[in-house]
């Protein structure tokens, strides 16, 4: 039965934000509710989720969250427990596996940078020369550009730019540093600002689009590899031959082996500029969990395993210069996701309340720490496995019930 008004505008009229929500459930299932009642059914505060994570709400997905750890990162007093939402079995595992590993080493050794979040508006010219110009102007008034970026946002500093010209068209990347958020939102609204005073200034110009690709935002590319995007990270450990045997049940050169042939020659038979295992597994079960943009996942998952053999084991580091994530705004502020990010710090209240490591002033720099050290727990589990063929197995006892 063709419906008679669009979802759209369901709910414009309603008194309260649930009432919008039952009179959409009731639209969708033909008033029989009960169809999708498992689909339907939320506990969160409607009006602050409607207003601003979801639109069109209906009800909400259940995921189920594990928490893998306890895991030990040096230079810091208490192990973290990292919350992992997954309904792939053996991950969690895994995962713990890894944990477990790392702090019998002693713990891992964590660096953190921020690089900032970019937005890369692109600009038509009437030509190459005046495609030149521009670029001369905005890097002239590059001050200027910065005052009226910053104006939208008391959180918000103009980091720098970089440009690049194709034809009679510039590309521009802006970065920003938007303290405590991933910031994505807040980077578009400045650069939108930065934008209009270009064109204010320059008549002969017009913006084609605020996005280029050259961001690079959800998406693989490898400037953001080499410049980096949000936070660069990297995770490091060293883990002896005993360690090895006991826990991840193999050996050294095993391990090691398995590691040039997948991750550096498979990938380059591949044509992939990646070279990890599971990354991705890792920050998609951490994001979802925490309320991060799950999109966020394609960036991050570019990254980079080094192990190298040692007299007495291996070392082993994970680097990853595009973890896009915040402690802030967006999904961060849904009760359950709150609470996840509290097992990065034992339960505490409010992240930062105790010592963070290496000096960081910020939060989510503690927050992208956690989740490198996590990460590489997930790729020297799955290498292990790798190693002596136990990862069918292990996805027949876990995955299958058997």
């Amino acid at each position: 039965m063709q419906k008679p008004v669009s979802l759209s505008s369901i709910g414009k009229s309603a008194p309260t934000p649930r009432s919008a929500v039952l009179e959409r459930q009731r639209f969708i299932s033909d008033d029989n509710i009960e169809i999708y009642s498992d689909l339907f059914k939320t506990t969160l505060n409607l009006e602050e989720v409607s207003a601003k994570n979801c639109e069109n709400m209906i009800g909400c997905v259940e995921i189920p969250v594990g928490v893998a750890g306890p895991l030990k990162i040096k230079n810091y007093s208490d192990h973290i427990f990292v919350p992992l939402a997954t309904t792939e079995g053996a991950l969690v595992a895994s995962i713990s596996r890894g944990c477990k590993a790392i702090s019998l080493a002693g713990g891992a050794d964590c660096a953190v940078e921020y690089n900032g979040i970019t937005r890369a508006p692109v600009f038509a010219c009437t030509s190459g020369n005046a495609a030149q110009a521009l670029v001369t102007w905005i890097t002239k008034n590059e001050p200027t550009l910065a005052q009226a970026g910053e104006h939208t946002s008391h959180h918000l500093k103009y980091l720098s730019h970089l440009s690049w010209i194709r034809g009679r068209q510039v590309f521009v990347r802006f970065a920003f540093d938007t303290d405590e958020a991933m910031g994505m939102n807040m980077a578009t609204i400045a650069t939108e600002a930065i934008c209009q005073l270009i064109l204010q200034n320059n008549t002969d110009t017009t913006l084609l689009s605020i996005s280029s690709n050259v961001c690079t935002d959800k998406k693989d590319s490898v400037i953001n590899s080499l410049l980096g995007r949000g936070y660069w990270a990297q995770a490091e450990c060293r883990i002896s031959e005993q360690v090895i045997a006991e826990v991840l049940k193999t050996t050294s050169r095993d391990l090691f082996r398995t590691h040039v042939a997948k991750n550096l020659v498979g990938s380059n038979l591949a044509g992939s500029f990646s070279q990890n295992g599971q990354v991705a597994n890792v920050l998609a079960a951490i994001f979802l969990a925490t309320g991060q943009d799950p999109a966020h996942v394609v960036d991050g998952s570019k990254a980079f395993l080094t192990v190298e053999p040692e007299d007495d084991g291996l070392y082993v580091a994970l680097t990853l210069p595009n973890l896009l994530l915040g402690t802030v705004g967006g999904g961060t502020t849904l009760p359950a996701q709150t609470q996840a990010r509290r097992l990065f710090l034992g339960g505490e209240p409010l992240l930062g309340e105790k010592p963070l490591l290496g000096g960081q002033k910020k939060n989510s720099s503690y927050f992208t720490q956690c989740v490198a050290a996590a990460a590489l727990a997930g790729e020297l589990s799955l290498l292990a496995s790798l190693s002596v063929n136990t990862l069918a197995a292990a996805h027949r006892t876990l995955s299958r019930n058997q």
